[in-house]
């Protein structure tokens, strides 16, 4: 069984060496040069743009976005919404990684209207998880996506519907 593992982590991850796939991020500046050198190692192309101004022009290229909201701002907040709404559209996926979204209303705010955007992954810890999964905006569909994210078992311990 590990073996197997083993293998197939080596499989995916020499793919993603031999396609050096082009990952745009738009994440805090804590992680931002954890993330990039991370990507880097595992052989795809990193671009830390988060400029509104280059998102039209910029994330069509990618191969995937990854939006972090550690260190939300008012100014960086348009740009996740608009590349995400580009990755979106265009079938790429996008991660969102709800970085402390309890700690305030306008932290839950924008990561609600991203949850909209339909990220192929959340990407959180349980307290993020719990707290976006038990706000009451969040409904039909997307509430659905969180409890498929989950599992059916680990949502009933955490949330109970």
């Amino acid at each position: 069984m590990e073996d197997e593992w083993g293998r197939r982590a080596w499989d995916q991850l020499s793919r993603v060496r031999d396609r050096s796939p082009l990952i745009q991020c738009i994440t805090n500046m804590v992680s931002m040069d954890l993330m990039a050198n991370t990507l880097l190692a595992s052989g795809a192309s990193p671009a830390m743009v988060h400029a509104a101004e280059e998102v039209g022009d910029f994330t069509p290229r990618v191969d995937a976005l990854c939006v972090n909201v550690g260190t939300l701002s008012p100014e960086w907040l348009p740009s996740m919404k608009s590349a995400a709404e580009v990755a979106a559209g265009a079938g790429k996926p996008w991660v969102l990684d709800p970085v402390a979204v309890a700690a305030s209303g306008f932290r839950m705010s924008a990561c609600r209207d991203l949850l909209g955007l339909a990220p192929a992954v959340v990407r959180g810890n349980a307290s993020e998880i719990i707290a976006l999964a038990s706000s009451h905006s969040i409904g039909g569909p997307h509430k659905e996506k969180l409890k498929k994210m989950i599992g059916d078992s680990a949502w009933k311990k955490m949330i109970g519907d």
